[in-house]
């Protein structure tokens, strides 16, 4: 795998920042391709514990925000990964971190459509707003616009009237932008279709 080959390099060559980048790549990789979710959760634990010996803290964050959504989702301490994420966020609205809030926001919005807690999933939509341009990674502000978009359509069938056509209407414009990126020839779109 390119990301643990990464990895290793970047420990090999000194640069801490770089391999754990790559590590945490691999991380999410490894969820949003389906590996089994107690799996994903023993390397999680594995590089949360290397993330702290590296003192590689901002990426050890960004594992910790995976690993409470795959308790979450595995029902083991469903509620403190809940308020860890809660909590996260506060301390990325106090900090200014935008870019740690999104990928706090893509995580809830995951679990939300995979638990069809769908008014939560709509109501963290309108919240944190067009956070793509904040989500680093290459398939990650993908991933995001596919969750939208489902939100959306699922607001739309839960609604009526003008609310009806809005929630369509954001829709629209979500499916409409992953189109344009599929036809560009977006590798990260192409893999999802």
């Amino acid at each position: 795998e390119p990301l643990l080959k990464g990895y290793q390099v970047g420990l090999e060559i000194g640069d801490n920042v770089k391999a754990c980048y790559c590590l945490v790549g691999r991380m999410y990789y490894l969820f949003f391709t389906g590996r089994t979710l107690d799996s994903i959760q023993q390397e999680l634990e594995a590089a949360a514990n290397v993330m702290t010996q590296l003192k590689q803290e901002e990426n050890k964050l960004k594992i910790t925000i995976l690993l409470s959504s795959v308790k979450k989702l595995r029902g083991i301490e469903a509620e403190a990964g809940d308020e860890s994420m809660d909590c996260m966020l506060a301390t990325t609205a106090s900090t200014g971190d935008v870019t740690l809030s999104a990928y706090v926001n893509l995580m809830k919005l995951e679990v939300y459509i995979l638990f069809q807690e769908w008014r939560e999933a709509i109501d963290l939509v309108r919240k944190a707003g067009n956070i793509r341009l904040l989500l680093t990674s290459t398939f990650a502000p993908v991933r995001y616009s596919f969750l939208e978009a489902l939100a959306y359509l699922k607001a739309a069938q839960l609604a009526s009237g003008w609310k009806k056509r809005q929630m369509k209407n954001c829709a629209h414009k979500t499916i409409q932008l992953i189109q344009g990126w599929a036809k560009n020839g977006n590798v990260n779109v192409v893999h999802y279709l």
